[in-house]
């Protein structure tokens, strides 16, 4: 961010962390994390996997989910993110765990905080890659390579699922 959105001053400078504050008129700004979220979905001990279609991360595995719209809940993008995907609707979603992740995307990168839900589905039947996923896995438990996952909040939960099986 170059100009101040409050003077229009070229006068920002950024504390290096999170805060742009303009030398002029004062104004503030916070550059906060963006929210974010992803199923776990385990059936017959196969975790679901997504392939990236888009970069950041793209050809590598991914949990189903995305970025929390304004004005929408973790359930709500949740659920929209599963629709857009996969074409499937989660029919329990009950939080896991949530972890931080840096996402770097046309050269700025922005901090997210991911929440993280193990999710069931009941009804398999249409489900298809769309969107921002170009094909989907079923990976048995046991032979995930945690390093074939673009993020790092994405290992830590697949990690942390692993252990408590």
């Amino acid at each position: 961010m170059l100009h101040c959105p409050k003077c229009g001053l070229d006068s920002f400078e950024f504390d290096g962390h999170k805060v742009f504050l303009c030398s002029q008129c004062h104004y503030e700004f916070f550059f906060n994390a963006a929210t974010a979220v992803g199923a776990l979905i385990v059936k017959r001990r196969r975790l679901l996997a997504a392939v990236r279609a888009h970069n950041p991360g793209q050809g590598l595995l991914d949990l189903p989910g995305g970025f929390v719209d304004p004005d929408e809940t973790l359930e709500e993008a949740l659920s929209r993110e599963l629709q857009e995907e996969l074409s499937i609707t989660p029919s329990l979603m009950q939080y896991y765990s949530s972890g931080s992740n840096r996402y770097l995307y046309q050269h700025i990168e922005y901090s997210t905080c991911d929440a993280f839900f193990i999710c069931e589905i009941e009804d398999y039947d249409n489900m298809q890659a769309n969107d921002d996923i170009s094909e989907y896995r079923w990976i048995p438990i046991d032979e995930i390579d945690i390093e074939a996952f673009a993020f790092a909040s994405v290992r830590r939960v697949i990690k942390k699922l692993i252990n408590e099986r």
